[in-house]
């Protein structure tokens, strides 16, 4: 077996540098030949685990293996057991510190509830058929996430939908709720609408974030004025009182939304305008190819003139993406940066997986073993020097340079596997999740400048970036996916200020692949670990990326006075496999905790493999 190679975990077997086959072994070369064992045996371990690559070892060692070579073998793996068992037993160390680095908002942790069109129909799937109302299940796993804020409704499909089809009693329609017909001419429902939107937020505490339709006025499909007053028609259905003055030629929408069983304003406070604009400059710069930009700016200003005509206490979002969109970003900066609150950026990786390279060449899906593939998919989204998960992103940059809020308003985990014929060794939710942790850790050391996020998407049937699965039909009770699980497990387990850490003898790999957006990475760390605080706790948050092996840690509080001497260990773990087998359920992970004795300057916990953890410590 050489170093690097690609074939299947079940064809590994010792292969022997030249010369130094089993019965050729010489007491004189024992040295040379322990070192070529040991790569050979650490690149077991590797791609295997201890037990199975010992179980080659003796294999390869029972087929004619004279005296001598026996001991070399021994001594190889000796050389590896201890090298790893001394990695493992050295201390590994964290040391939080009082140094308050930023504040985090709490509405990172929130959700975006989707209504597509095409391949899921979010929510719409998740209703009572033939209702408005959600499942109960559905509900119930809800108002257990602690969502901090939800966008609705859109995502891609709300630049092509009319909001008016989402409500009842609307002037000039009878009979039920039409259906819509989304970007890619895919039929959807609109069973669950603004007003079951908006009561179930009012219900769970959380606040909204409602997308306008900007296209429209953007790409002249309207005239400008009919397109913002469009845009000012939901916000005086959603936030207006019965009785308002209202624009000149507005509908009386507060007395409809009356009418639909809602007399009180819904007060909504955040109202983006588009969604990923960035993907109509192209058509934009075609259609005005000189003054693009600057129709731009004039779209929003007319936009948010009309809109905060009806409310001028609403927030607006617009787009940030890249910190630049030919320029555009800039001019709304300097024309309306008083007037926004929020650019919009998303983050999604790593979407399409068809192919598999390592240093330029490409690597045959079916012969990665299950912990390249965990190594790799877990490695987002980008590392500092210590192998901690960071964002390097010009949009985020461009915030922290010019001045202004970030609202992450998509994110996820977002990949598949798109071989055909080829069955890869691996295709975990759970590792998915994992890298889902990693992200939010770079969010929250980015919490400097990200205000808002919304991880796609609350509730669907079928896309794996769902965090409630449920069934269109109701037969299959409703149950959480790990991505979704992970922001919730944060949102309730966490501090509102980001604290400076030390630490010591982090152990850290080397991910060689490319996955679709995932990069290869010289040099990630096996604990990803951050500290917050609140007015109650400290929290200490680490993610454990190892495959195979738990990692003992030492966590210094001492700076911190009146702790107790305890510690609350909560802990979210999953299996690899996401079809249930025998005597298993259909939720992949679980949330589950235990208390840990000991003193603030060393408290020794132990972090299983492949697990998300926050250690709390609670004030006397």
């Amino acid at each position: 077996m050489k170093l690097g190679d690609p074939r299947p975990i079940s064809t590994y077997r010792l292969s022997y540098p030249q010369g130094a086959r089993p019965g050729g072994c010489h007491n004189t070369e024992e040295t040379e030949k322990t070192q070529q064992y040991s790569e050979i045996i650490k690149r077991l371990i590797q791609k295997q685990g201890y037990a199975m690559a010992f179980a080659d070892i003796v294999r390869s060692c029972t087929r004619g293996l004279t005296v001598s070579c026996f001991l070399v073998h021994c001594l190889a793996w000796q050389t590896i057991v201890s090298a790893n068992a001394a990695t493992n037993t050295t201390d590994i160390s964290f040391s939080i510190k009082k140094e308050v680095i930023h504040r985090i908002d709490p509405r990172i942790f929130g959700q975006f509830m989707e209504r597509p069109s095409w391949g899921e129909i979010g929510v719409e799937g998740a209703v009572v058929p033939g209702t408005h109302k959600l499942q109960p299940r559905v509900l119930e796993l809800i108002r257990q996430m602690h969502i901090p804020i939800i966008r609705f409704p859109g995502g891609t499909d709300v630049d092509f939908l009319d909001w008016r089809d989402m409500i009842d009693n609307v002037p000039g329609r009878a009979g039920r709720r039409p259906i819509s017909t989304g970007h890619r001419g895919h039929k959807v429902t609109n069973n669950f609408g603004y007003d079951e939107c908006l009561q179930l937020c009012e219900d769970i505490d959380a606040e909204v974030i409602l997308v306008v339709n900007f296209r429209d006025a953007l790409l002249k499909k309207k005239p400008l004025k009919e397109a913002a007053m469009h845009a000012a028609s939901l916000v005086a259905y959603c936030n207006a009182p019965v009785g308002a003055e209202l624009p000149d030629g507005m509908y009386d929408w507060p007395c409809v939304r009356a009418k639909n069983g809602r007399a009180k304003p819904y007060r909504v406070k955040y109202f983006q305008i588009g969604n990923e604009t960035w993907a109509f400059v192209r058509e934009l710069m075609q259609l005005l190819p000189e003054t693009g930009p600057d129709f731009y700016v004039r779209c929003l200003a007319e936009y948010i003139e009309m809109m905060r005509s009806v409310d001028p206490s609403i927030n607006i979002i617009v787009d940030g993406h890249d910190g630049n969109m030919s320029g555009i970003v800039g001019k709304v900066q300097a024309h309306l940066t008083n007037e926004i609150s929020h650019f919009a950026t998303h983050f999604y990786c790593p979407w399409r997986i068809s192919d598999v390279t390592s240093g330029g060449k490409e690597i045959p899906i079916d012969t990665l073993s299950p912990n390249e593939i965990w190594y790799a998919w877990t490695a987002l989204p980008q590392f500092d020097g210590d192998g901690q998960s960071i964002l390097t992103h010009p949009g985020i940059d461009a915030a922290r340079n010019r001045g202004y809020k970030v609202a992450v308003t998509e994110w996820n985990w977002n990949g598949w596997w798109a071989n055909t014929g080829l069955k890869p060794a691996l295709d975990g939710s759970f590792a998915k999740a994992v890298g889902a942790a990693a992200y939010l850790h770079a969010f929250m050391r980015a919490a400097d400048v990200i205000e808002l996020g919304c991880q796609s998407m609350l509730a669907g049937n079928s896309w794996g970036i769902t965090a409630i699965r449920a069934d269109a039909e109701g037969k299959v009770p409703a149950f959480y996916m790990p991505t979704g699980q992970v922001t919730m497990f944060y949102s309730k387990h966490h501090g509102g200020r980001l604290l400076a850490t030390a630490s010591k003898n982090v152990p850290t790999y080397q991910q060689p692949y490319r996955m679709g957006g995932i990069a290869p990475a010289k040099q990630i760390a096996y604990i990803d670990a951050l500290a917050t605080r609140d007015d109650n706790a400290v929290y200490f948050h680490a993610i454990n990326r190892h495959f195979h092996d738990a990692i003992n840690i030492k966590i210094d509080v001492s700076e911190f006075d009146a702790l107790e001497s305890r510690a609350t260990h909560y802990l979210l773990e999953g299996r690899l496999n996401d079809t249930p087998r025998a005597g298993e359920d259909n939720q992949i992970a679980r949330v589950h905790q235990r208390q840990i004795h000991g003193g603030a300057n060393n408290l020794k916990v132990t972090l299983p493999r492949r697990s998300i953890s926050c250690i709390e410590f609670t004030k006397k």
